[in-house]
């Protein structure tokens, strides 16, 4: 039923979710409390986009990915010198000073109002019904679901994802074999961040209103 495309929708939603986040917090061991900013960052660029100036969702898609994964390099450039209780307070800021600018700045998201009649995805131009574009979204996730997993198991057993095991393990030793932990940090932030980004752009189309 409706209901419960619905429900599985918003199930395998929060499952991407949780992979994008294991990557910055379960791999590279970064205590990252203000993921779901990227996630806001990802449904603002596809209602504001798709608001003003008519694009679609495949079209935000990678734009709003991307959006979040730079928003997870501008947090994480000032969070490297950070671990533990502090890094995990730097990104809690983080976190509520999205949201409080997208609360106040009205010209900008429209404020405590959102931005409603978002366009849900769309399948080579033809207009689905309420019903079908529901089970097209589920779908959608469901192929995502696949991807993800796939690419977070290869993520992990690259040079890359055992570097970031390394740095969550001891940040020292892991400098003492060669590993830069800068660019390690950041690349664990805009790839967990990219995910958390293009969730909010399925987020966004799939209630049509943020």
């Amino acid at each position: 039923s409706t209901y419960h495309s619905n429900l599985l929708t918003s199930a395998l939603m929060y499952v991407v979710l949780g992979l994008g986040l294991n990557i910055v917090v379960g791999l590279a061991g970064l205590l990252d409390l203000g993921y779901v900013a990227f996630y806001a960052v990802g449904a603002y660029s596809y209602a504001l986009l798709n608001h003003h100036f008519g694009l679609g969702f495949w079209a935000v898609l990678p734009i709003g990915g991307l959006l979040a994964a730079l928003f997870g390099i501008l947090l994480g450039i000032p969070v490297l010198r950070l671990r533990g209780d502090y890094l995990a307070i730097v990104t809690l800021g983080f976190g509520e000073i999205i949201r409080l600018v997208l609360e106040n700045w009205g010209e900008f998201s429209h404020g405590p109002s959102g931005i409603s009649n978002i366009a849900r995805p769309g399948l080579f131009g033809m207009e689905l019904s309420l019903d079908n574009a529901i089970v097209y979204t589920y779908y959608i996730m469901v192929l995502f679901v696949i991807v993800t997993i796939f690419l977070v198991n290869r993520l992990q057993d690259s040079r890359l994802g055992r570097a970031w095991i390394a740095l969550r393990e001891d940040e020292i030793a892991c400098q003492a074999m060669g590993i830069d932990k800068m660019k390690t940090k950041l690349v664990a932030f805009s790839l967990g961040a990219f995910w958390a980004g293009i969730i909010g752009v399925v987020f966004a189309a799939k209630t049509t209103f943020i």
